[in-house]
């Protein structure tokens, strides 16, 4: 029963969260929210403020959230200049200035008048905040949206994710969201129609989630028709971190085959499509070309292997990778982790070298990183 209980709380904060994260996205009620909010954050209700968020984002069917992240405006460092800014407006409107009191006569002034003032200015600067801050949310919320069937493939896919928690839910979505990498293998039709899949490395299993919300949108009928059609591959995915590994097995449900083991030791399925997305400059140098080696024997005829890495010969672009990676190595805890990066000239001459004809493609639009794709062919 405890079990069950702890199972039920889970899921019910879950059921929050994704309500939190979800609701009122769009630029119009992210303005909203903020403009609200800001309108209470600048009032002189204080204590009430977190009150007055939940009950008027749930009358204008805000997100609760951003609504009282935008009350935060007065926060304690800003809330002495902010009070101070609305009293003078205030007083300043009924044609006077609290510049020209002393301090010791303020006491003298009366609550009335005090609060009078502060309630005027605090309306008056609440609204040319909320508008102003509410104009460039808007302005943000507009440039940061997606075509609605993207957002609909992302949604779709980070859905098999929410199980797993909220934050592989997350993850997920940032990485379909920021990095071009997957909706380019979609659209620009980089893998073959039919075959087997295999991931090197495959995390959480993104690429895999994201084919299938594709077909299913397909199926419905739901899908841009101006992009290629998604393949009908099936899924084998090989990762060596066993926690990771097990969150892309239950997100996928059964789909696709996941393998828990070392990729610089494990036996290589053949494969029409063989990916290694950034997966290569962790290892040392003989271990990059051992891998890569074996992940072009897997290659089957007329089938490609699917490299992403960044170019150590893109200058600034290249360390603002370097920089990217030490940090999320450090969050890992991975304090002694090392890189052994090359340039795109040379990662094409090592697959060129293993029979494999290669087109290099740009895949860093979009974000500061110099990463390339190398779409390296057998021949049929």
């Amino acid at each position: 029963m405890k079990g069950k209980g702890k199972g039920r709380f889970t899921k019910g904060l879950r059921d929050v969260l994704f309500k939190l994260r979800t609701e009122g996205t769009s630029p119009e009620k992210q303005a909203g929210a903020v403009v609200v909010g800001v309108l209470i954050g600048c009032s002189p209700f204080y204590g009430f403020h977190l009150l007055l968020c939940i009950l008027l984002a749930r009358l204008f069917r805000l997100n609760p959230a951003l609504t009282y992240l935008a009350a935060h405006i007065s926060v304690p460092g800003l809330w002495p200049l902010l009070v101070l800014a609305e009293l003078e407006t205030g007083r300043r409107l009924r044609g006077e200035s609290y510049v020209q009191i002393q301090f010791s006569e303020i006491r003298h002034l009366g609550l009335r008048q005090v609060g009078g003032d502060l309630l005027l200015g605090s309306a008056v600067i609440g609204v040319a905040l909320a508008l102003a801050l509410g104009y460039l949310t808007f302005r943000a919320a507009k440039r940061r949206q997606l075509r609605p069937e993207i957002e609909g493939l992302i949604e779709g896919a980070a859905a098999a994710y929410l199980d797993s928690g909220m934050l592989h839910w997350e993850l997920v979505r940032g990485k379909l969201r920021h990095d071009p990498l997957y909706f380019n293998l979609l659209q620009r039709g980089f893998l073959p129609a039919t075959g087997r899949l295999l991931d090197l490395g495959c995390g959480r299993g993104i690429v895999f989630a994201l084919l299938l919300a594709a077909r299913e949108r397909a199926d419905r009928g739901t899908y841009p028709q101006s992009w290629a059609p998604p393949p009908r591959l099936s899924f084998h995915g090989i990762e060596g971190r066993a926690k990771t590994a097990e969150v892309a097995r239950r997100a996928l449900a059964g789909a696709a085959e996941i393998e828990t083991a070392d990729l610089r030791t494990v036996e290589l399925p053949a494969a029409e499509a063989v990916l290694l997305l950034d997966v290569l400059h962790y290892l040392p140098a003989g271990d990059q070309e051992a891998l890569l080696a074996k992940a072009a024997a897997a290659v089957a005829p007329g089938g490609v292997l699917l490299l992403r890495e960044a170019d150590a010969d893109a200058g600034w672009r290249f360390t603002a990778v370097r920089v990217q990676e030490r940090f999320s190595s450090l969050l890992r805890r991975g304090w002694r982790q090392r890189f052994h990066y090359r340039g795109a000239a040379e990662w094409e001459g090592i697959l060129r070298s293993l029979g494999l004809a290669v087109e290099p493609h740009p895949m860093g639009m979009g974000t500061p990183y110099a990463n390339v794709l190398l779409a390296a062919r057998r021949a049929p």
